[in-house]
């Protein structure tokens, strides 16, 4: 079972050790994303960043992180990643679920997110849920949005 927790003193340094790179060796800049101790800084300036760990049951599998304003019942998921070690296992798409079930429960409406248009694994699995590319393009950065 998928559970969404926390980032704290416990599980900061392991979430820092995550990686998506196929090698498990972490790098600053990965294939498509930062690595997660750049996301945790970032939401230590940003009030609006919120991290959180991905658990499968007692085992840390991934990381998220999604910007809210209070005043908005919309997010931005503009982390999200599942450690090398459990790539190609389905954890992507049941995270993903939960991530969305989390949302809804939130109250939130509006989910927005950035895809690289070359990450054709992650363009996948969010146009599964229904994701759909509101034609927006910032920096290489293609926008999709789904609405519940």
């Amino acid at each position: 079972m998928i559970k969404i927790c926390e980032v704290d003193k416990d599980n900061c340094f392991d979430i820092c050790e995550l990686t998506s790179n196929k090698d498990g060796i972490g790098t600053i800049f990965e294939d498509f994303i930062c690595c997660n101790a750049i996301s945790l800084a970032e939401s230590n300036y940003y009030p609006e960043c919120k991290p959180k760990a991905l658990y499968n049951d007692e085992t840390l599998i991934g990381f998220f992180m999604y910007k809210h304003f209070s005043s908005s019942n919309e997010v931005e998921v503009c982390r999200f990643m599942i450690d090398y070690k459990f790539l190609g296992q389905g954890y992507g798409r049941k995270s993903f679920s939960s991530i969305l079930d989390f949302f809804k429960r939130d109250g939130i409406k509006t989910v927005n997110i950035m895809i690289d248009d070359h990450n054709v694994i992650a363009k996948n699995l969010y146009t599964s849920f229904g994701f759909i590319f509101t034609g927006k393009i910032l920096k290489e950065e293609y926008y999709y949005q789904l609405k519940f």
